[in-house]
């Protein structure tokens, strides 16, 4: 027993004089903090009146919000497990404000469906972008990666 409580002294003895050691043995936490904007911008639910047609017009607005709720808890999952993956390896920060842009499509640049997000990063200059796929993408060169990330000028950072 006295030697275990010396192993566990020394190790956080080793971790408070060298501050490096902390980065290594304890994993960083990725909080990012998400905006929705395109077509997974929220719904505006009025107030309910009391004539049918309010009525009516509400059940449309909540119906309409769940189902944009669904589609940004998949998108927001998806590109949740993006950043966490890349952020070793990109060197982000632990506190990242992520606007995704829109649901699932295809562009000029990229064939496959993917989700369009952005955030702030050193790594890119300012602002990088990244597509999210689901769940990987089937297309080479990024054949298996969950998404990319691109600096301000376009360049691939990641996958």
């Amino acid at each position: 027993m006295i030697f275990q409580l010396k192993v566990i002294f020394f190790l956080f003895s080793l971790l408070s004089i060298n501050g490096d050691y902390i980065s290594i043995l304890l994993p960083c936490i990725l909080t990012p903090a998400f905006w929705f904007s395109g077509n997974l911008t929220s719904f505006k639910i009025p107030p309910t009146g009391t004539d049918k047609k309010s009525i009516k017009k509400n059940k449309k607005a909540v119906m309409q919000q769940n189902n944009c709720a669904k589609k940004q808890a998949v998108a927001q999952q998806l590109v949740s497990n993006i950043l966490t993956n890349m952020q070793p390896v990109l060197g982000l920060p632990n506190n990242l404000t992520v606007t995704i842009l829109n649901n699932f499509h295809t562009s000029g640049l990229d064939q496959e469906k993917h989700i369009t997000f952005s955030f702030n990063a050193p790594l890119c200059s300012d602002m990088c972008m990244g597509h999210a796929y689901n769940p990987v993408s089937s297309v080479t060169p990024s054949k298996g990666q969950p998404g990319k990330i691109f600096n301000s000028v376009g360049a691939a950072i990641f996958g």
